[in-house]
């Protein structure tokens, strides 16, 4: 039950994290943005390092140590938390947040698939169905728009 609590804290913490980053990117510009994110983090992780690790974590035969392969998912981030500001800059919280989960999915049923052979098409249906979530929103959102700008031009004209 724990681990479901921690996944629904990490929902709402990302969430929280991206719509910070968009500001920062909007005040900073994008790569500022991203910047200030990753600084942010280091000095946290150091942090965390130094208090429940043993401090060979800081000498530099430990880092050459590392296997590349564990060095992507700092390049991931990175590229990730950019796409995310220009991203939730242009569409909103709500549809980044979704597009964000649809791209997860994808990627976890892929990755399933690969690591463990496990394919089921129903989960192919379920990310479906949040697209047409998604396009059902965003017409919406457009004619809601629509209507505001018609709205303003009316009382303009009057």
């Amino acid at each position: 039950m724990i681990f479901y609590i921690v996944a629904i804290a990490n929902g709402f913490l990302n969430t929280v994290n991206k719509m910070v980053n968009v500001k920062a990117g909007q005040c900073l510009g994008t790569p500022r943005g991203a910047l200030i994110n990753y600084i942010e983090a280091t000095v946290i992780s150091f942090c965390l390092v130094y208090i429940v690790g043993k401090g060979s974590e800081f000498r530099f035969e430990y880092i050459k140590g590392v296997p590349l392969l564990f060095y992507l998912g700092s390049i991931c981030g990175l590229i990730a938390m950019i796409f995310l500001i220009i991203g939730t800059k242009n569409t909103g919280a709500m549809t980044s947040t979704v597009l964000m989960l649809f791209g997860q999915l994808g990627t976890a049923i892929a990755l399933d698939y690969v690591f463990f052979g496990s394919f089921r098409p129903v989960q192919i249906l379920g990310i479906f169905l949040i697209l047409v979530g998604i396009y059902w929103k965003e017409k919406v959102r457009q004619k809601d728009l629509r209507q505001a700008i018609l709205g303003r031009n009316e009382e303009e004209t009057k």
